[in-house]
């Protein structure tokens, strides 16, 4: 590497036409081509660096801008998903306890409708047992009553029987009470009872 330094140096004397020994003198030979040549390549530096901004590091500059404005967006959406997703859960929840408490009125109401509707049919199964009580009552009289007829009848009868027979013989006393037995006893005591 020396050597190529050394040559390099010998060459760029040579061609400006300056004395060996001048040279020796200057460290670095600072001469008017070696200026030239930085300024060149300055700016052959600088037009590369410009070119390389306009080519390579704008469409990075702008890639990296665009994903950190879609980020930032994703992120404001995000929020904004979130709190109508936390205003959605709230509406949600208010409908719920809206809808439960339709649901206790309406079990409420219900409620009263079954008790109203239960005591209806048991006073009108009270009233219905009031009047069959009653039309039974009534079938009863008349039954009694129909058997008191009957009895009345079937007594004329058995009197009508034994006067037949006491008029058809001289009956004794003794016989007289035992055909009145017989016929007691033919009626039963239930008639008697009743």
């Amino acid at each position: 590497m020396g050597n190529l330094i050394a040559s390099m140096y010998n060459s760029t004397v040579l061609a400006t036409g300056a004395s060996e020994s001048s040279l020796v003198n200057r460290i670095f030979g600072l001469d008017a081509q070696l200026l030239a040549d930085v300024a060149i390549m300055g700016l052959a530096i600088f037009v590369l660096f410009l070119a390389l901004s306009y080519f390579l590091f704008n469409p990075a500059r702008e890639l990296l801008q665009k994903r950190q404005d879609r980020i930032k967006e994703e992120m404001d959406s995000s929020a904004k998903d979130k709190k109508e997703a936390a205003q959605l859960k709230t509406n949600y929840e208010a409908k719920i306890k809206e809808a439960s408490r339709e649901v206790d009125e309406i079990l409420s109401e219900g409620r009263k409708k079954a008790l109203k509707r239960e005591n209806e049919i048991v006073d009108e199964a009270k009233v219905e047992a009031s009047r069959i009580k009653d039309r039974a009552n009534k079938e009863i009289e008349l039954n009694k009553s129909k058997m008191k007829d009957e009895v009345k009848q079937e007594m004329i009868a058995v009197a009508s029987v034994m006067a037949g027979k006491i008029i058809a013989g001289n009956i004794d006393e003794t016989k007289q009470k035992q055909l009145i037995d017989e016929a007691l006893n033919e009626m039963g005591d239930e008639t008697w009872q009743n």
